[in-house]
């Protein structure tokens, strides 16, 4: 869709411009404050998944590889700036850098995603013996996220299960998480 406003002079039609721009950007560091994708989720996140799921998986250790800061810098401004117009392509982006851009931006945020309301219940839930019983409680406290929390995390814990059992990704070497089919057999 377009939209179309023309003020009534060319400085009103510069300031709709600027305040327009302006509102277009992350306003902060918590997961509300971003633009979101036709997903419900961060652009940055959506962005970064699909890249790193087209062009990444044929990598080993692609999160344990780190990108250069500088550049790594500049990608998370381009986000914070306006996340719509930030397009990630191979022959501008190398792959460490987004799988760092990823990271960072969980890391940085203001409230995590299992937020700090619930991180007393997620401690507790982690001390529960039982296995059934802590996966219980592990399901109860993910629907007690909010929507947008919920989303963000259901595509991140996505990718990182297509990651880790992607065909490429398992055969080029050891890794340090056991494929999906192999630990469903493990208490």
């Amino acid at each position: 869709r377009t939209f179309y406003l023309q003020g009534l002079s060319r400085a009103d039609s510069a300031a709709w411009y600027a305040d327009i721009q302006a509102s277009a950007g992350g306003r902060g560091n918590a997961l509300r404050d971003q633009q979101l994708s036709r997903a419900d989720i961060p652009i940055i996140v959506d962005s970064c998944i699909a890249f790193i799921t087209q062009y990444g998986l044929r990598h080993e250790g692609i999160y344990r590889k780190n990108g250069a800061k500088s550049r790594i810098k500049v990608l998370m401004e381009e986000f914070r700036r306006d996340a719509r117009n930030v397009k990630l392509r191979i022959s501008d982006n190398f792959i460490e850098d987004v799988t760092d851009v990823l990271k960072r931006f969980f890391r940085e945020l203001e409230d995590p995603i299992f937020t700090l309301e619930l991180h007393p219940q997620w401690k507790e839930a982690a001390e529960i013996s039982s296995k059934p019983h802590r996966l219980e409680r592990y399901k109860e406290l993910i629907h007690r996220l909010p929507r947008l929390n919920h989303k963000t995390l259901a595509a991140l814990i996505g990718h990182l299960y297509r990651s880790v059992d992607h065909p490429l990704t398992r055969s080029l070497g050891p890794s340090r998480v056991p494929k999906a089919s192999e630990q469903r057999g493990v208490s």
